[in-house]
């Protein structure tokens, strides 16, 4: 009698014995899926996402609701004091800020370093301008978001305008020199960066008078996987916004 006939004597062991095999394999399955706190209104939270799919990373998405303080839950809390998005959770590894979550998915599951190079020379080029973004794109970002979806504000203001402005002049500098933001090639820099710069764009378009600004946001569109996770989260942040002006007038 063959051993799989000594399990049709037992199947109730049979039935243990395959439940065991299918928790084991869900277990590998739950570990090689990172948990991504995320909320489709976040720039931050859209690059991170971005970034994940380029590199074909599968991520579990946990959606946090920023305009209902879910934030704050105890379990965001347990795996970063900070309470913010984006958050990866690999394993027991747990990592915040949508530029440190880049930079880790690409060393950690890349195939090459094409996105972010190891070259000492070309990564500060990455990293400079991922600093832009933290430095003046997220805050330009910020300002004109804010008082429209919390502060019940129905227009923004000539300072943040100007601000704006000369954020989009820089990076139209930035272009001299190459397509993208980083070199002649997409980097976690763009993947990160056209969050932001789309979100301004909607708010405050880009004119032609700016046309290396303009083609690039149109180069950006036409990324993988950018008008389902970036355009599809700045409309969705759009609706919020009409939502919000609409609201301070009835």
């Amino acid at each position: 009698m063959s051993v799989f006939k000594n399990f049709e004597i037992l199947p109730k062991f049979r039935v243990t014995f395959k439940d065991m095999i299918k928790g084991f394999v869900s277990q590998l399955n739950s570990k090689s899926a990172p948990t991504l706190y995320y909320s489709s209104i976040s720039p931050p939270a859209l690059s991170a996402l971005m970034v994940a799919k380029t590199l074909n990373v599968e991520v579990n998405l946990k959606n946090v609701n920023m305009l209902t303080k879910d934030y704050l839950t105890q379990d965001l809390l347990e795996v970063n004091p900070q309470h913010t998005i984006p958050t990866l959770v690999d394993g027991g590894f747990s990592i915040w800020d949508s530029h440190a979550i880049a930079g880790y998915l690409v060393g950690q599951y890349g195939q090459d370093d094409r996105l972010y190079p190891k070259d000492s020379k070309r990564r500060a080029q990455v990293d400079q301008k991922l600093h832009f973004d933290t430095e003046h794109l997220f805050p330009c970002v910020h300002e004109t978001v804010f008082p429209l979806l919390f502060r019940g504000k129905s227009d923004i203001s000539k300072f943040t305008r100007k601000k704006v402005e000369r954020t989009y002049l820089t990076l139209e500098e930035f272009l001299k020199r190459s397509d993208w933001l980083a070199g002649n090639n997409v980097t976690i820099a763009d993947l990160c960066c056209c969050s932001s710069i789309s979100v301004l764009d909607y708010l405050i378009p880009v004119r032609e008078a700016k046309p290396r600004l303009f083609n690039y946001i149109q180069r950006c569109s036409a990324l993988p996987h950018y008008q389902d996770v970036i355009q599809k989260g700045v409309d969705q942040l759009g609706n919020k916004i009409q939502e919000s002006l609409i609201s301070t007038y009835i």
